[in-house]
């Protein structure tokens, strides 16, 4: 019903645009009026990320109690531990972290599987939260040897 009062309301827009010129000048203002909010909006939006990156040093962020278990399925694991907000000043909304596992025998490790997993939890300077978070990763993992976790903060956002 929806789409057939959409495609009623297009045609009757180009009709009045075909047999009506002050509407059609209307019409074509109104586009470039538009068009002209949505480019701005989508140029401040990649302002304030670009902003929200380059503020805020990764050597105030730190992880601890990190501990990866198997989740719902065989590629599926949930990522629990800490974040440490060290900085003095800003808060943290969003921490990227990069986990690793290496598959280790005889005093050689390869890394058999790395993902990213994004940790959305606002954190006030100086303080810490625990979290939770589900990560899959791209294909099953076999360990022959002996897994070894890496857990690393890649990225942040602060607000």
């Amino acid at each position: 019903m929806l789409r057939i009062i959409i495609l009623i309301a297009i045609l009757v827009l180009l009709l009045a645009a075909f047999f009506l010129p002050q509407f059609r000048r209307a019409l074509w203002i109104t586009l470039a009026g538009v068009v002209s909010v949505v480019a701005l909006i989508i140029w401040l939006d990649n302002r304030e990320r670009e902003r929200a990156h380059s503020n805020f040093p990764l050597s105030h962020v730190a992880l601890e109690n990190m501990q990866a278990e198997p989740g719902l399925n065989a590629r599926s694991y949930v990522v629990t531990g800490r974040i440490l907000n060290h900085s003095p000043m800003n808060f943290l909304d969003q921490v990227i972290i990069e986990v690793t596992v290496n598959d280790c025998a005889r005093d050689v490790c390869q890394v058999i599987a790395q993902e990213q997993g994004r940790v959305s939890e606002e954190i006030p300077p100086g303080q810490a939260r625990d979290f939770q978070i589900s990560l899959p990763l791209s294909s099953s993992i076999n360990v022959q040897g002996e897994a070894e976790w890496g857990f690393r903060v890649i990225d942040v956002n602060d607000r």
